[in-house]
């Protein structure tokens, strides 16, 4: 069992998507987003089973911990951000693993909390949502995003109550346009603006494929904003090379290799 989450972790790697910040254009900040040697796109088999059980989760956050520690030490001015799903916020070593990551890597790296809700809870809680794990993180001074509001775990209603530990709403543009009217996606974009007005919050839409949407985003004030439209276009020097199996993440302006 160990040779084989060694052998499948070996092959996970980072690409980065930019974060547009529209306000600030020196301010330079990635989504990372998980990518392995196998299969295109995110490795979704591979990423359920690794996660499946605290025991085989421990040795892959562990890997991707010292990634990211790799990638925030070789990049002292950019800022990342990092998904967990609230299956991985169940389980203790979560945070024991999350708290090696220096103070000061910390305050660049911001936790996104996607809607995948958890398969088996290891704590009681009543809520629909973890709570205290929530808590727990913002008291290890990282900074957390609800990932995709309106979509799976991450209702209204779970913002809610975890709204005092977050820093970020994330929506997807695409979700919007395909529930809502143009009218629709500017009161509710609206409503999300007061939200975290009022909560000292920052916004961010995903999504973004064209410039008249980013054109119009900004129009109602949306300043922080991803997707396709934002490309990439220069690799760090010392990003890693892979085989002919990543040939398209290497030629995908979109991403960056970390």
């Amino acid at each position: 069992m160990n040779t084989i989450i060694a052998d499948a972790i070996e092959n996970f790697y980072f690409v980065g998507q930019p974060i547009r910040h529209l306000k600030n254009e020196q301010m330079v900040e990635f989504e990372l987003l998980l990518r392995n040697n196998i299969v295109l796109g995110f490795p979704k088999d591979e990423y359920a089973w690794m996660t499946k059980s605290e025991k085989s989760h421990a040795k892959f956050l562990k890997y991707i911990v010292e990634d990211v520690c790799r990638i925030l030490d070789s990049n002292p001015g950019m800022y990342f951000s990092l998904n967990l799903d609230q299956q991985e916020i169940e389980y203790e070593t979560t945070f024991q693993i999350m708290e090696q990551i220096s103070l000061k890597n910390r305050s660049r790296l911001i936790l996104e909390i996607t809607e995948i809700p958890t398969l088996r809870r290891y704590g009681q809680y009543g809520e629909t949502i973890n709570v205290s794990a929530f808590k727990r993180l913002k008291e290890l001074g990282y900074r957390l995003a609800l990932d995709d509001l309106t979509t799976g775990n991450n209702s209204l209603g779970n913002l809610e109550i975890i709204i005092q530990y977050l820093d970020r709403l994330k929506i997807s543009y695409r979700h919007l346009e395909k529930m809502m009217t143009p009218d629709e996606i500017v009161l509710q974009i609206h409503l999300l603006q007061s939200i975290v007005g009022r909560h000292e919050m920052d916004l961010v839409v995903e999504g973004v494929e064209t410039k008249s949407v980013s054109d119009n985003l900004e129009t109602l004030g949306v300043t922080l904003q991803q997707g396709y439209l934002f490309k990439v276009n220069t690799c760090l020097t010392n990003c890693k090379m892979y085989d002919e199996g990543n040939k398209r993440d290497q030629n995908d302006v979109h991403f960056r290799i970390f």
